[in-house]
Protein backbone atom coordinates (compact mmCIF):
# COMPACT_ATOMS: atom_id res chain seq x y z
CA UNK A 1 0.00 0.00 0.00
CA UNK A 2 1.22 3.50 -1.13
CA UNK A 3 1.40 5.47 1.83
CA UNK A 4 1.12 8.82 -0.09
CA UNK A 5 -2.16 7.70 -1.14
CA UNK A 6 -3.35 6.52 1.98
CA UNK A 7 -2.61 9.56 3.60
CA UNK A 8 -4.53 11.62 0.85
CA UNK A 9 -7.69 9.26 1.05
CA UNK A 10 -8.06 9.11 5.00
CA UNK A 11 -6.52 12.39 5.87
CA UNK A 12 -10.43 14.15 6.53
CA UNK A 13 -11.42 10.79 8.31
CA UNK A 14 -8.88 10.37 10.50
CA UNK A 15 -8.83 14.36 11.45
CA UNK A 16 -12.38 14.46 12.00
CA UNK A 17 -12.53 11.05 14.14
CA UNK A 18 -9.85 13.06 16.50
CA UNK A 19 -11.87 16.27 16.45
CA UNK A 20 -14.82 14.55 17.36
CA UNK A 21 -13.32 13.39 20.78
CA UNK A 22 -10.66 16.19 21.36
CA UNK A 23 -12.52 18.74 20.26
CA UNK A 24 -9.86 21.09 19.67
CA UNK A 25 -8.76 21.33 15.94
CA UNK A 26 -4.83 22.05 16.99
CA UNK A 27 -4.66 19.04 19.37
CA UNK A 28 -6.70 17.25 16.19
CA UNK A 29 -3.84 17.97 14.25
CA UNK A 30 -1.86 16.57 16.59
CA UNK A 31 -2.98 13.55 16.88
CA UNK A 32 -3.78 13.08 13.06
CA UNK A 33 0.49 13.66 12.73
CA UNK A 34 0.61 11.03 15.56
CA UNK A 35 -1.26 9.00 13.73
CA UNK A 36 0.11 8.83 10.57
CA UNK A 37 3.57 8.39 12.17
CA UNK A 38 2.42 4.98 13.68
CA UNK A 39 0.19 3.95 10.51
CA UNK A 40 4.38 4.38 8.43
CA UNK A 41 5.86 2.71 10.83
CA UNK A 42 3.33 -0.42 10.98
CA UNK A 43 3.06 0.38 6.94
CA UNK A 44 4.09 -3.21 5.82
CA UNK A 45 1.62 -5.09 8.82
CA UNK A 46 -1.50 -3.46 6.55
CA UNK A 47 -2.47 -6.68 4.76
CA UNK A 48 -6.55 -5.50 3.73
CA UNK A 49 -6.25 -1.98 2.19
CA UNK A 50 -9.92 -1.68 2.39
CA UNK A 51 -9.75 -1.29 6.28
CA UNK A 52 -6.92 0.88 6.28
CA UNK A 53 -9.16 3.78 6.97
CA UNK A 54 -11.33 2.06 10.16
CA UNK A 55 -8.00 1.20 11.66
CA UNK A 56 -6.41 4.58 11.04
CA UNK A 57 -9.47 5.71 12.99
CA UNK A 58 -9.28 3.40 15.23
CA UNK A 59 -5.44 4.84 16.43
CA UNK A 60 -6.77 8.70 16.30
CA UNK A 61 -9.57 7.63 18.71
CA UNK A 62 -7.42 5.80 20.93
CA UNK A 63 -4.77 8.58 20.75
CA UNK A 64 -7.30 11.14 21.66
CA UNK A 65 -8.74 9.85 24.72
CA UNK A 66 -5.09 8.87 25.65
CA UNK A 67 -4.38 12.90 25.34
CA UNK A 68 -7.82 13.43 27.35
CA UNK A 69 -6.21 11.22 30.03
CA UNK A 70 -3.20 13.34 29.94
CA UNK A 71 -4.69 16.83 30.05
CA UNK A 72 -7.32 15.68 33.13
CA UNK A 73 -3.72 14.34 35.20
CA UNK A 74 -2.04 17.74 34.19
CA UNK A 75 -1.95 20.45 37.61
CA UNK A 76 -4.05 23.38 36.69
CA UNK A 77 -2.97 26.82 38.02
CA UNK A 78 -4.68 29.80 38.12
CA UNK A 79 -3.65 32.56 35.35
CA UNK A 80 -3.62 34.62 38.53
CA UNK A 81 -0.10 32.58 39.56
CA UNK A 82 1.23 32.17 36.52
CA UNK A 83 3.83 34.60 35.66
CA UNK A 84 4.17 37.14 32.56
CA UNK A 85 5.05 34.93 29.36
CA UNK A 86 8.33 36.06 28.43
CA UNK A 87 9.24 36.19 24.61
CA UNK A 88 12.16 34.02 24.17
CA UNK A 89 15.52 35.59 22.97
CA UNK A 90 16.34 32.69 19.94
CA UNK A 91 13.20 33.22 18.55
CA UNK A 92 12.01 29.51 19.32
CA UNK A 93 8.14 28.57 19.83
CA UNK A 94 6.36 29.37 16.68
CA UNK A 95 2.50 31.31 16.63
CA UNK A 96 1.06 28.07 15.79
CA UNK A 97 2.26 26.93 19.27
CA UNK A 98 0.77 30.08 21.04
CA UNK A 99 -2.00 30.16 18.90
CA UNK A 100 -2.80 26.70 20.44
CA UNK A 101 -2.00 27.30 23.48
CA UNK A 102 -4.75 30.22 23.57
CA UNK A 103 -7.01 28.39 22.00
CA UNK A 104 -6.61 25.87 24.26
CA UNK A 105 -6.82 28.07 27.24
CA UNK A 106 -9.88 29.84 26.13
CA UNK A 107 -11.94 26.62 25.79
CA UNK A 108 -10.84 26.20 29.54
CA UNK A 109 -12.04 29.35 30.55
CA UNK A 110 -15.30 29.16 28.35
CA UNK A 111 -16.20 25.82 30.45
CA UNK A 112 -15.31 27.16 33.47
CA UNK A 113 -17.74 30.03 33.03
CA UNK A 114 -20.39 27.78 31.75
CA UNK A 115 -20.59 26.64 35.39
CA UNK A 116 -21.16 29.94 36.85
CA UNK A 117 -25.28 30.26 37.88
CA UNK A 118 -26.76 32.42 35.05
CA UNK A 119 -26.76 35.79 36.83
CA UNK A 120 -22.86 35.48 37.76
CA UNK A 121 -21.95 34.51 33.58
CA UNK A 122 -23.51 37.50 32.30
CA UNK A 123 -22.08 39.61 34.74
CA UNK A 124 -18.56 37.78 33.94
CA UNK A 125 -19.06 37.51 30.24
CA UNK A 126 -20.34 41.17 29.96
CA UNK A 127 -17.29 41.98 31.59
CA UNK A 128 -14.20 39.81 30.06
CA UNK A 129 -15.89 39.37 26.79
CA UNK A 130 -16.98 42.50 25.62
CA UNK A 131 -14.54 44.41 27.77
CA UNK A 132 -17.19 46.34 29.12
CA UNK A 133 -16.92 48.48 32.53
CA UNK A 134 -18.80 47.94 35.89
CA UNK A 135 -20.93 51.11 34.98
CA UNK A 136 -21.43 49.86 31.37
CA UNK A 137 -22.87 46.47 32.66
CA UNK A 138 -25.09 47.99 35.37
CA UNK A 139 -26.51 49.73 32.53
CA UNK A 140 -26.98 47.11 30.51
CA UNK A 141 -28.62 44.52 32.59
CA UNK A 142 -30.20 47.61 35.26
CA UNK A 143 -29.00 46.33 38.20
CA UNK A 144 -26.98 48.72 40.48
CA UNK A 145 -22.83 49.09 39.91
CA UNK A 146 -22.96 47.83 43.17
CA UNK A 147 -25.03 44.45 42.20
CA UNK A 148 -21.83 44.23 39.59
CA UNK A 149 -19.25 44.37 41.50
CA UNK A 150 -20.35 41.58 44.01
CA UNK A 151 -21.32 39.32 41.33
CA UNK A 152 -18.02 39.42 39.41
CA UNK A 153 -16.44 39.30 42.80
CA UNK A 154 -18.62 35.53 43.44
CA UNK A 155 -18.14 34.95 39.84
CA UNK A 156 -13.48 34.98 40.25
CA UNK A 157 -14.47 33.41 44.34
CA UNK A 158 -16.42 30.47 42.60
CA UNK A 159 -13.73 30.21 39.60
CA UNK A 160 -11.37 29.96 41.74
CA UNK A 161 -12.39 27.80 43.90
CA UNK A 162 -13.72 25.36 41.53
CA UNK A 163 -10.17 25.18 40.15
CA UNK A 164 -8.54 24.60 43.40
CA UNK A 165 -10.76 21.98 43.90
CA UNK A 166 -9.53 20.65 40.39
CA UNK A 167 -6.07 20.90 41.29
CA UNK A 168 -6.28 19.01 44.49
CA UNK A 169 -8.55 16.39 42.56
CA UNK A 170 -5.65 15.65 39.73
CA UNK A 171 -2.63 16.12 42.82
CA UNK A 172 -4.46 13.27 44.57
CA UNK A 173 -5.29 11.14 41.63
Amino acid sequence: MDFHDMYKRHYQRVYYTALKVIKDPCSAEDILQETFIKAYNKLDGVREEEKAGSWLCTIAHRKAIDLLRKEKKAILVSLEHLPPAKAKKDGSGSDVERLCEYRHMEEDIKRRVSTLSPKLRVVFQLSYDKNMVEKEIAHELRISQAAVKSRLHRARRVMKKNMEKEIKHFSTA
